[in-house]
């Protein structure tokens, strides 16, 4: 019963945060009888919400054993921002909604690109975060030009997107992101020892026969797709991505098998947790999620920053 308990009360708390998302918002509180058309985007959301924030753990925890760094996160590779550009494009075109995770996806594989042929030509983890700085601040600048000329009646809605949020979602969508992210866990869950080796550096990898630089390129093109699939659909919720894997890395010694499961439960909490604060905080009104995230990510950051600078060595 003792080894179980981590594992019961993480059902606990999901099935809690299940239900408060299910339930509680703006509109008031829904009865489990309630099949209305309100209770359906709810579902749909708190499905969206769950894929989320275990996708976005899931690439942080992928990003943070590649980099052996606690502070590392999807966000920091260039892909949100490109993913944002690509469908504020979509916006300010006049095209039909449909298209906005597709152009999304594109520009997203742009900086994919990009982040390959820098890691070809340099061979180096750091010349991939470098480049994908860069191309944050550039693409940075690129949606804020884009903001400034994007017509009135768009800039509300585009506004939203980009801070974050699952109140647009549709069941459909939402079901394709959870499998999408479910797929993707099992290709990291089939390289948790490999991963475990990397942590120890390049060099103890390749003794244990490990080709490591193959294995850091699918893991990179494997984190950017997911993360550009997650910014379209919700736009970027900062700080799930780190937060949840280096709260498990500190709070539960081991390895990727134990990790791995640890924090895409922690960042699916997390997501549903922001978004029934984001509900209630000022409710009728609404906080965006992303908003939510930071304010709960930051401090955890700064613990990071200035306290567990050795978190993962």
């Amino acid at each position: 019963m003792r080894k179980n308990w981590r594992g019961l009360l993480a059902l606990l708390i999901l099935l809690a945060l299940l239900g408060g998302s299910l339930q509680i918002g703006p509109a008031g509180f829904l009865s489990w009888q309630d099949d209305g058309p309100l209770m359906h985007l709810r579902v749909a959301r708190t499905i969206l919400a769950l894929a989320e924030g275990s996708g976005l753990a899931l690439c942080g925890l992928i990003l943070q054993g590649l980099f052996r760094n606690p502070l590392v996160d999807a966000s920091l590779l260039g892909v949100a921002p490109a993913t944002c550009l690509g469908g504020l494009l979509v916006l300010l075109l006049g095209a039909p909604g449909w298209l906005l995770p597709l152009a999304g996806s594109v520009a997203a594989l742009v900086v994919l690109s990009l982040l390959l042929l820098s890691l070809r030509r340099r061979s180096a983890l750091s010349s991939v975060l470098l480049m994908g700085l860069a191309l944050n601040a550039v693409l940075g600048a690129c949606l804020q030009l884009l903001l400034a000329v994007l017509p009135a009646d768009r800039l509300a809605g585009a506004w939203a997107w980009l801070q974050g949020s699952f109140a647009q979602s549709r069941s459909s969508m939402a079901l394709a992101l959870l499998v999408t992210v479910m797929l993707a866990y099992a290709v990291v869950w089939h390289q948790r020892r490999a991963l475990d080796w990397l942590l120890l550096g390049t060099q103890a990898a390749r003794s244990a026969g490990i080709d490591s630089v193959a294995l850091q390129r699918h893991l990179i093109v494997l984190a950017a797709v997911l993360t550009a699939a997650l910014v379209s659909q919700a736009g970027v919720v900062g700080f799930i991505g780190m937060m949840a894997p280096a709260l498990v890395r500190w709070g539960l010694p081991g390895g990727h098998a134990r990790w791995l499961p640890w924090s895409v439960a922690v960042g699916g909490f997390l997501a549903l947790f922001a978004d029934i604060l984001a509900r209630v905080l000022l409710a009728p009104a609404e906080v965006p999620v992303g908003v939510v995230s930071s304010l709960l990510g930051a401090p955890v950051f700064l613990w990071l920053l200035i306290g567990q600078r050795g978190a993962l060595r």
